[in-house]
C-alpha cells in the first residue's frame, strides 16, 4: 500500500463513515482513560525491588551527587534528574515515584496514536488504525508493567517514540517542500534526551538514520532531484551531529561504562530467543501470566510482518521495521537474553503496536479489514483480562521486600535479631521499608574473601537470636556459598521462601541446648545411629512464625552406602504433618555417603512453625530416607524416631494475614468467620501442588481461618464447616477439634489440615460454613 498508489479522483464519493471530530476525540479520550486506569490502578501494590530502591536513594541526593553516583553506575543521570524534579511536588513514596512512569505510560499511548495518524487511510474515514494502535498500547501488559516501575524504561520508550514521531514529521514536511525547523529541533532534543536516559538508546537514532537514508534512496529511484536529496542528507547528518554534541559532556563516561557493561545472559538458541522476545511483547515480564503456547506466539509473530506488507511502498514502513528490529538485533547481538535485560525490548514496543495495528490494512474490502481489526481488539482484550488481574494481585510481581519487611516487623526483635543482605543495592530498597533491625551486609566484596567473611559472620551473630537472610543473585555475590554454608553449620535453618527472585531464609542461632544421649541409640538401617538429640528445653515451646530447633548427632557404624535426607516433622493428634524440614545433613555440607565409621556428624534443623498453627502439644519425629526413591530407612519396627513433645503457644503479637504465604488468598466471610485463604493439592505433594489427582488419591486441604474483630456477642463455642468434592464430603470443626472457636481471640489466624478422598466425580471443591458457601479453585486432574 502506498500513498503514491492512491489515484487522484475528481468524483466526490461519500466516505464509509465520517465521524465528527468530537466523536473521534471522545474515542481517543476513552482509550487514554483506560490506559490511565490500568497504569495507576494498584500502583504501589507490589513491592519496590533492588533497582527501584536505588532510584529512591538517588533522587534524595543533590543533582551533582546524582551525576557522580550515576557515573559509577551503568546508567546516565537523565532519568534520575527528571524524577527528582517530579518528586519535589509529589514526594518520594513508592506511589509518587511510580506515578512518573505511569504518566509516561499514558503519554506513550497518546504518542502511539499520533504516530499511527501517519499511516495511510482513506480521506474522511475514521482513524481506525490509530485507534487500534492506541488500544494495543493501552492494554499491553508489557507497557503496563514498566509503567508501574520507578525505573527509566518507560521514559526510554516515550523518547524512542518521540524520535520517530519527529522523523515522520520531518520527512512529511521535506517531501511537501515545507520548512521543517520544528520537527528538526524536536528530533535533536528528544534524541539527546534519550541518550542521557539510557546507553541502549543509541540504537534508535541509528535505526532512524538508516530509515531516512532508505527514504532518500527510494525518492531518488523515483526520479527525485539528486542535488536536493543530497542537501537533505547533509542537513539530517547535521541534526545527528548536534544530537551527539548535546550528549558530548557525558560521552567519555558512557564509553567507559559501555566497555565494562555487565555480562549478559547465557548463550541461547535462536528459537528460544525468539520465544522470549514474543512472550515479552505479548505478556511482558508478568510472573503470574500463563506460559503462552507456540501457536499464540506464532500468531503474534505474523502480525508485524503483515503490517509491513500492508504498508509496502509507504514511507513509514522502513522506519517502523528498523525501529522494531534494532532493539531485537541488539539483544541477539550482545546475548542479552536474561531477565535483567529483556526490558530493553520496551523501546521497540510502540513499533510492535503500530505494525500490528497496520496488519488489518492488508485485508480488502473494508468490511474484512474492520472485521480483522475487531477480532484483534477482542483478542487483545481477552489477553489483558487473562493476564492483568493476576499481576495486580500477585505480591511477588516484583521481589517482595515489602512483604518480608512486614513479616520481620511483626516477628523480629531489634535487640536480638539481625537482617542479612548479600547483594549491592539491597541496602537501598531495605532502607525504604526498614523495620529497624540491625543490618549486616555480607559478603562485602567480590569475589568474597572466605576467611574475612566467616570472621565477620561469627562476630555479628555472636549474641543474636535469629538471622533474617535476604538472598539475591547468590551466583554472583557468593558463588562458593560461603555465607550459607557457615549458617547451615552454625545455625538452625528454618522457613525458606521465594519472594519473587528474592530468597528469604530465617536462621535461628543456637541458644543453650540440652543434649540427651539416646540409650539404646536407635539404628537407621545397618549403617547409621542417632547418638544424641539436643533441644533448648523440654518440652520446647515455640510460637507460630518462629522455628523449633533440634540438633541431631549422627554416628556412622559402617560407611553409609547412599546420601540420605533427614526429615524432621511435627505431627498433630491425627498424625497429620503440620511442619516439616527436609535437608541433607548439615544443610548439605555433610552428605551421609562421605561419613566415616565412628565419626559424629552434628546436624542442625530449624523447624518453622506455620503462622496460624493452633496452640497445643505436638509430636516431634525424625526419619532418614533415600531422596531418589522416597523410601525411609527402617528403625526397629517403624520408620522414624520420636524426639518428644513440642508445645505451640499463642504468639504475643498477631501475625498479619497479608504476610502469610498461602497459594490462594480469599478474605471472604463465611457465616461468622473469615476464610483468609487455603492450599489444596494431592496429599504429600505440597512441594508439587500441580501434580494431577487421580481417582483413589487423597486431596489435602490447608484452610486459613480468621476470627472477626471484635468477636460478636454470639460467637459460637465451636463452629463446623462442610467441604464437598463431588460425591465426597467432610464435616468437621474449623480447627479439627483440637482448638474450638470458643478459645480463639479476636482477629486470630488459625490454620487447619484436612484430607478428603478424590473419586474423580468433580474437581471443584465447595466449602460451606453456616449458610454461606464458596467454590474453591479446581484441583489439578489429568
Amino acid at each position: 500500500m502506498s500513498e503514491q498508489a492512491a489515484p487522484a479522483s475528481t468524483t466526490k464519493r461519500r466516505p464509509d463513515f465520517a465521524p465528527h471530530r468530537a466523536v473521534a476525540g471522545l474515542v481517543l479520550l476513552a482509550i487514554l482513560v483506560v490506559a490511565a486506569w490500568l497504569r495507576f490502578h494498584a500502583l504501589d501494590a507490589s513491592s519496590l525491588w533492588n533497582d527501584e530502591g536505588t532510584t529512591w536513594a538517588l533522587i534524595g541526593r543533590s543533582f551533582s551527587q546524582i551525576a557522580q553516583d550515576a557515573a559509577a553506575d551503568i546508567h546516565p543521570p537523565g532519568y534520575y534528574w527528571l524524577l527528582k524534579l517530579w518528586s519535589a511536588p509529589f514526594g518520594r513514596s513508592a506511589w509518587a515515584m511510580r506515578s512518573f512512569s505511569a504518566a509516561l505510560g499514558v503519554l506513550l499511548t497518546l504518542v502511539t496514536y499520533r504516530l499511527a495518524l501517519y499511516l495511510p487511510r482513506r480521506h474522511g474515514s475514521p482513524p481506525l488504525t490509530a485507534w487500534l494502535a492506541a488500544w494495543l498500547a493501552a492494554l499491553a501488559p508489557f507497557q503496563i508493567y514498566y509503567a508501574q516501575e520507578a525505573r527509566m524504561y518507560m521514559l526510554l520508550a516515550v523518547e524512542g517514540a518521540g524520535l520517530f514521531w519527529a522523523l515522520f514529521a520531518l520527512i512529511k514536511a521535506e517531501d511537501a517542500g515545507r520548512r521543517a525547523a520544528g520537527p528538526a529541533l524536536f528530533f535533536v532534543l528528544i534524541g539527546a534526551a534519550g541518550l542521557w536516559t539510557h546507553y541502549s538508546f543509541a540504537i534508535l537514532p541509528t535505526a532512524a538514520g538508516l530509515a531516512y537514508v532508505w527514504h532518500l534512496l527510494a525518492a531518488r529511484a523515483r526520479g527525485g532531484e539528486g542535488r536536493a536529496l543530497s542537501r537533505r542528507f547533509l542537513r539530517f547528518a547535521g541534526l545527528n551531529v548536534l544530537m551527539a554534541l548535546l550528549f558530548a559532556p557525558w560521552l567519555p563516561t558512557a564509553v567507559e561504562r559501555v566497555l565494562h557493561w555487565p555480562q549478559g545472559g547465557d548463550p541461547i538458541a535462536t528459537a528460544e530467543g525468539l520465544r522470549l522476545t514474543l512472550h515479552m511483547f505479548v505478556a511482558g515480564p508478568i510472573r503470574s501470566a500463563p506460559e503462552l503456547a507456540w501457536p499464540w506466539l506464532a500468531l503474534a509473530a505474523l502480525l508485524p510482518p503483515a503490517g509491513l506488507w500492508a504498508l509496502r511502498g509507504h514511507f513509514t514502513a522502513p522506519a517502523l521495521g528498523l525501529w522494531l528490529l534494532s532493539p531485537i538485533a541488539l539483544m541477539f547481538g550482545l546475548g542479552l537474553f536474561s531477565e535483567a535485560f529483556l526490558k530493553f525490548l520496551l523501546a521497540a514496543a510502540p513499533a510492535w503496536c503500530l505494525l500490528t495495528a497496520a496488519a488489518p490494512l492488508a485485508w480488502e474490502p473494508s468490511a474484512r479489514r474492520h472485521g480483522a481489526a475487531t477480532a484483534l481488539i477482542a483478542l487483545l482484550a481477552a489477553a489483558a483480562a487473562l493476564i492483568l488481574p493476576g499481576y495486580y494481585a500477585d505480591p511477588n510481581a516484583r521481589d517482595n521486600y515489602a512483604g518480608v519487611a512486614r513479616y520481620v516487623s511483626v516477628l523480629g526483635d531489634a535487640q536480638a535479631d539481625l537482617v542479612l543482605l548479600n547483594a549491592p543495592g539491597q541496602q537501598d530498597v531495605w532502607g525504604y521499608y526498614n523495620p529497624g533491625l540491625p543490618i549486616l551486609r555480607i559478603p562485602q566484596q567480590r569475589p568474597p574473601d572466605a576467611e574475612q567473611t566467616v570472621a565477620q559472620l561469627a562476630a555479628a551473630t555472636a549474641d543474636r537470636r535469629q538471622v533474617y537472610a535476604l538472598l539475591w543473585a547468590t551466583d554472583e555475590s557468593d558463588p562458593d556459598g560461603i555465607v550459607e554454608q557457615w549458617l547451615d553449620r552454625h545455625a538452625f535453618k528454618g522457613a525458606e521462601s521465594w519472594q519473587g527472585n528474592l530468597r528469604f531464609v530465617i536462621y535461628t542461632l543456637p541458644a543453650h541446648l540440652t543434649c540427651t544421649t539416646l540409650d539404646p541409640a536407635p539404628a537407621f538401617g545397618p549403617a547409621i545411629v542417632l547418638a544424641q538429640q539436643c533441644q533448648p528445653e523440654t518440652p520446647q515451646q515455640v510460637s507460630p512464625g518462629e522455628a523449633a530447633t533440634v540438633a541431631l548427632h549422627w554416628l556412622a557404624v559402617i560407611p553409609p552406602s547412599a546420601s540420605y535426607k533427614v526429615s524432621v516433622q511435627l505431627l498433630n493428634t491425627r498424625n497429620q504433618v503440620i511442619a516439616q524440614h527436609d535437608s541433607l545433613p548439615a544443610g548439605g555440607s555433610r552428605p551421609s555417603d562421605a561419613w566415616q565409621p565412628g565419626e559424629i556428624v552434628v546436624d542442625n534443623h530449624g523447624l518453622p512453625i506455620p503462622p496460624g498453627t493452633p496452640p497445643g502439644a505436638y509430636r516431634l519425629i525424625v526419619a532418614l530416607y533415600d531422596p531418589d526413591s522416597g523410601v525411609r530407612l527402617p528403625v526397629a519396627q517403624t520408620d522414624h524416631v520420636e524426639l518428644g513433645t513440642l508445645e505451640v503457644i499463642r504468639p504475643q503479637r498477631p501475625i498479619p494475614v497479608d504476610v502469610v504465604s498461602m497459594p490462594h488468598h480469599v478474605n471472604r466471610t463465611l457465616g461468622p468467620v473469615i476464610l483468609a485463604g487455603y492450599a489444596a493439592h494431592a496429599k504429600d505433594f505440597s512441594h508439587a501442588p500441580q501434580t494431577p489427582l487421580r481417582p483413589g488419591d487423597t486431596a489435602h486441604f490447608t484452610l486459613y481461618w480468621q476470627a472477626p474483630e471484635p468477636l460478636p456477642a454470639d460467637w459460637p463455642p465451636d463452629l463446623t464447616f462442610t467441604l464437598r468434592l463431588g460425591d465426597q464430603s467432610l464435616e468437621a470443626p474449623l480447627a479439627g477439634g483440637g482448638y474450638p472457636t470458643g478459645q480463639w481471640q479476636a482477629g486470630e489466624l488459625v490454620r487447619a489440615e484436612f484430607d478428603l478422598p478424590f473419586d474423580g466425580s468433580a474437581t471443584v471443591p465447595v466449602l460451606q460454613v453456616a449458610t454461606d458457601s464458596v467454590k474453591l479453585s479446581p484441583l489439578p486432574a489429568p
